[in-house]
């Protein structure tokens, strides 16, 4: 019997110049680099010519022309590979390059006050330097596959907590104070599985890894460098352990209000720093792996069933009511005043204090929001849902709060679920409705247009599209 044909590719993403950060609310220049951000490739093709190819970039989020123009170059250097079949996902290290598409509809438009920086990698070049990258992974991942087999494992790694500190008045509070009279509990749930899928060629030789942990990487969010965050610690490890032609390919789980800080040990010991903190995050991730190789791992099926279909979702936006835009109309344009009076606006504008700057920016989502509205009243999104034996793969373009993940994860007609978030897509924060009662970031308009009645959807679209690839697995 033909096994199933499994290939890798890599290429790095990491720029020669100097280049413009994404991941916070300021600007970051970066001149150095800690370690590389790349782009990892695995292509997987049943014998019944089932296809799939899935790429972690080491990225903030995947913008729409990034996921265009990968696609569109495919269709014309393999055509014999569905590109609509090509899944991109993000670890969302804060500590890589600005794509095009970033500033215009994230950034500058909060910050008001843009700033020029002559000698700096651009948006667009980084763009058109990433597009090439991951067309080149691919094609390599896609002309190299080989007969080979999988198998899979589960594990645990605390290496994402909530970090959503709520309070006895019901309101919550991103890395809140735990150490107060007032302090409640957290604002969600944790989700400390991680599930693994281990790859091998036709010598029973470990190939690669692909890994689902519900935690971003942002242990270093706020540096002025690039780096993979703890994702390049993992592939240090990896290649130590197994050797170095062992891939790895990070996928993010459904975390939107969770980050790798635990806000009560941190309270207790001191948080770790830097490369101590990268390291434990890695080290805790890898004896995951390890465990899942030992105990499950390494009993391979050379021809699992194969499944690959693609949705395209309508959410609906959230509601604002013609009350709050009015209101936020008159805020913002009394910002615009103030500010517009000033010697200089950008000076103002950062004396204004991070807790102000958001109201500043929420009242400017807000009215946007209100007029996008009248015009379209859904958000659309591509859902994934890959079927490999008796694991699922299921995506979503959204930061996607870990209550959704959970609900997916215990209903679901898979053994093993894989939840991809930042897919496909960059859609903001999906908050649930507990999340937006409390208030905090993450929960607002100008973090995301989706509320938690297209969160309940998103979460039956999900299980729906799950379901359809078990029942006919011929």
């Amino acid at each position: 019997m033909e096994s199933i044909k499994i290939g890798w590719g890599m290429r790095s993403i990491t720029p020669d110049k100097p280049v413009l950060l994404a991941g916070q609310f300021h600007d970051r220049i970066a001149d150095r680099v800690r370690d590389p951000v790349m782009v990892t490739a695995m292509a997987i093709e049943g014998a019944d010519g089932e296809q799939a190819v899935m790429v972690s970039c080491d990225l903030v989020g995947i913008e729409d022309h990034i996921l265009e123009g990968v696609r569109a170059r495919l269709r014309n250097d393999i055509p014999e590979l569905d590109s609509d079949l090509v899944i991109l996902n993000v670890t969302h290290t804060h500590t890589a390059p600005t794509l095009k598409g970033f500033i215009e509809s994230r950034v500058r438009p909060f910050l008001t006050c843009p700033r020029e920086y002559p000698g700096i990698m651009t948006p667009d070049e980084y763009s058109d330097l990433v597009i090439g990258r991951i067309v080149e992974a691919v094609k390599e991942a896609w002309l190299g596959r080989r007969q080979g087999g999988l198998s899979w494992g589960e594990g645990y790694a605390a290496i994402g907590h909530n970090r959503m500190v709520l309070y006895h008045d019901g309101m919550a509070k991103m890395y809140g104070n735990v150490d107060s009279i007032f302090f409640k509990g957290f604002g969600g749930p944790e989700d400390h599985r991680v599930e693994m899928m281990f790859t091998w060629d036709q010598n029973i030789e470990l190939t690669g890894i692909i890994v689902n942990m519900a935690c971003p990487a942002q242990i270093i969010e706020h540096e002025s460098f690039i780096s993979a965050d703890y994702i390049s610690e993992v592939r240090e490890l990896v290649k130590q352990k197994w050797g170095p032609s062992v891939h790895v390919l990070g996928t993010i789980g459904a975390s939107g209000d969770l980050a790798p800080r635990d806000l009560m040990r941190n309270k207790a010991h001191g948080k770790l720093e830097g490369d101590e903190e990268l390291r434990a995050a890695a080290t805790s991730l890898v004896r995951a792996m390890e465990a899942g190789l030992e105990t499950t791992g390494r009993t391979i099926d050379t021809n699992p069933v194969l499944k690959h279909r693609v949705r395209n979702v309508s959410l609906p936006l959230r509601r604002v009511e013609k009350e709050e835009t009015e209101r936020a109309i008159s805020q913002w344009e009394a910002f615009r005043n103030a500010k517009e009076s000033q010697e200089d606006d950008l000076v103002y504008f950062e004396s204004l204090g991070f807790a102000r700057q958001m109201e500043i920016f929420n009242d400017w989502a807000v009215q946007n929001h209100y007029h996008r509205l009248r015009q379209h009243a859904f958000y659309q999104m591509e859902l994934h849902v890959l079927r490999i034996g008796d694991s699922a793969l299921v995506t979503n373009p959204f930061e996607l709060y870990t209550e959704y993940g959970l609900q997916i994860k215990a209903r679901s007609a898979a053994k093993q679920t894989f939840i991809s978030q930042l897919t496909c897509g960059s859609g903001g924060y999906l908050p649930t409705a507990s999340a937006i009662a409390s208030g905090g970031y993450g929960t607002q308009l100008l973090s995301g247009a989706v509320g938690d009645e297209g969160g309940r959807l998103l979460v039956e679209h999900t299980l729906e599209a799950i379901q359809s690839v078990w029942q006919d697995p011929a």
